[in-house]
C-alpha cells in the first residue's frame, strides 16, 4: 500500500498539467464583454481545433455550478480570436466569433 501511495504521489503532478495557461482579468474581461454581444455561433467539436486555433486560457466558475466553461482561442492564420462555449449540462460546445482585439 505504501508503494502505491508513493507512486501515486509521483506521477500526481504530471497527470494535472494542461497546455492552457491561467487566465488574468484582462482576457476574463475580454471574454465576458465579447460572449454577451454575439449573434452567431455555430457548433465544433474541440478535437478538431488543433490545426488552425491556439488556446490561451480557460474560464470556469467553479462556484456556481452551472456547467458553463469558456475557452478563449486564437486563429493562427488570421490572427482573430474566438471564444468556445462549453455547456457541460448537455455535453454541446459553440464557436462564437470571430472578435478581433
Amino acid at each position: 500500500m505504501r508503494k502505491f501511495l508513493v507512486l501515486l504521489l509521483l506521477i500526481a503532478p504530471f497527470t494535472s498539467a494542461s497546455q492552457i495557461d491561467a487566465y488574468d482579468n484582462a482576457e476574463t474581461a475580454f471574454i465576458q464583454s465579447k460572449i454577451e454581444k454575439s449573434q452567431n455561433s455555430i457548433s465544433y467539436v474541440p478535437f478538431q481545433l488543433d490545426e488552425k486555433f491556439e488556446s490561451l486560457c480557460e474560464i470556469k466558475n467553479i462556484e456556481k455550478m452551472d456547467g458553463l466553461a469558456y475557452v478563449l482561442y486564437k486563429n493562427t492564420e488570421t490572427d482573430s480570436y474566438f471564444i468556445g462555449l462549453y455547456n457541460g449540462l448537455d455535453g454541446s460546445n459553440q464557436m462564437h466569433g470571430p472578435f478581433v482585439e
